[in-house]
């Protein structure tokens, strides 16, 4: 029998302004189509639905964009009804809403409450103004200290801080200053449960490069990237935050359950343009092209049946993310595949190196492989 799907996601993709860095299907200054495109969005829930054929159980919804916090929270109310009433939803779901600090008013907050949204993931990326500057938000560092005050005050069952590190301009001082800064925040709020925290990586033909090409010496270098990471999971840590994933952190009981359902290679819906699922063994993805997707919202750019050995380069790839790491034996009941006889010669030479450990029957990432582990997992695929 197959497992049910315990997660949706659903692509907003509207902006305010479109950052520098950023890669994702996200559009600004076409506010305009945003009921034209939820009726779209709301079209294809049903028709993508009635195609499924595993059992839908959903314990996640996501919202995530471009910036969701943006749109009218009647959008997003219609959204989450639409879904909801064409599946089975377990009691008490957690509902994330992505949005920009500046997105966030009294009034939104409690439209989101009322919908049910229960988790607000909000982008800060910075608490200085000048590295803010250096990236292209358009947001200030007072701006995102009143968004955060308001969503403080708004019931949510978790609020999550999101930053970047490896800025342009950015120094391991700097980024220190922003850690002490948002730590002070979260000691204070005590609604913030949860701390994303990604290395800047770049698109090929990101509009940055054309401010900070890509060998300019104003990015970090390689050792002040590690150095950054090190001084983060420090200073998290140290403030009682359980590093649970490679880039997130969340106090005892709040780890993102939506982003957990990706790390642990489960089936996943997802609707909107440019959006990516993972159901009924095939991994698809919308068009990315606004136009197109709107013409044709259940048509797909790509789509790949993910065969077995596939699947288990996946579930390695993501497992070894999550900071507990691949329990041996539950890998090998799911799989078939005896992971550690397989990969022995290559496993023994990370052991050697530090970058990998096994203990109690489990393999994960040491310290030392947590900050090159790109590197370190790209070795299994």
């Amino acid at each position: 029998m197959m497992d049910p799907v315990a997660s949706a996601y659903l692509h907003i993709p509207f902006c305010s302004h479109k950052c520098d860095f950023c890669d994702f299907a996200a559009f600004a200054g076409l506010d305009h189509l945003e009921d034209e495109y939820f009726a779209v969005l709301e079209s294809e829930i049903r028709q993508r639905l009635a195609r499924v054929k595993s059992p839908v159980r959903l314990r996640t919804i996501y919202f995530g964009g471009g910036t969701p916090g943006l749109v009218s929270p009647a959008s997003i109310d219609s959204a989450i009804k639409t879904l909801t009433g064409l599946v089975e939803v377990e009691p008490h779901p957690e509902v994330t809403l992505e949005t920009t600090p500046h997105a966030i008013t009294r009034d939104r907050v409690s439209a989101w409450r009322a919908s049910g949204v229960n988790r607000l993931s909000i982008g800060i990326e910075s608490l200085l103004d000048e590295e803010l500057q250096a990236i292209g938000r358009d947001h200030t560092v007072e701006q995102a200290l009143a968004g955060i005050d308001l969503a403080c005050r708004g019931d949510f069952t978790c609020l999550s801080l999101d930053f970047m590190y490896g800025l342009p301009t950015q120094t391991l001082s700097s980024w220190r200053k922003t850690l002490e800064r948002a730590l002070e925040i979260t000691d204070s709020n005590q609604s913030i449960k949860h701390v994303s925290a990604y290395g800047l990586s770049l698109a090929a033909n990101s509009p940055l490069y054309s401010r900070f090409p890509r060998d300019s010496q104003a990015y970090p270098d390689e050792s002040a990237f590690v150095d950054m990471l090190d001084l983060l999971i420090d200073s998290l840590t140290r403030s009682g935050f359980e590093h649970y994933e490679v880039s997130n952190f969340a106090l005892p009981g709040y780890a993102s359950r939506h982003n957990s359902t990706y790390w642990k290679n489960g089936s996943y819906l997802a609707f909107g343009v440019g959006a990516h699922r993972y159901v009924d063994g095939y991994r698809s993805a919308n068009f990315r092209s606004l136009g197109r997707y709107m013409k044709a919202p259940t048509e797909d750019e790509v789509s790949e049946y993910i065969d077995p050995e596939t699947r288990v380069k996946e579930a390695l790839m993501l497992g070894l993310r999550l900071r507990r790491g691949i329990d041996l034996a539950e890998f090998e009941e799911r799989y078939g595949i005896d992971l550690y006889n397989l990969h022995r010669e290559r496993l023994e030479r990370l052991e050697d190196g530090g970058f990998v450990c096994l203990e109690e029957g489990r393999l994960f990432l040491t310290r030392k492989g947590v900050c090159v582990s790109n590197s370190v997992i790209v070795e299994f695929m």
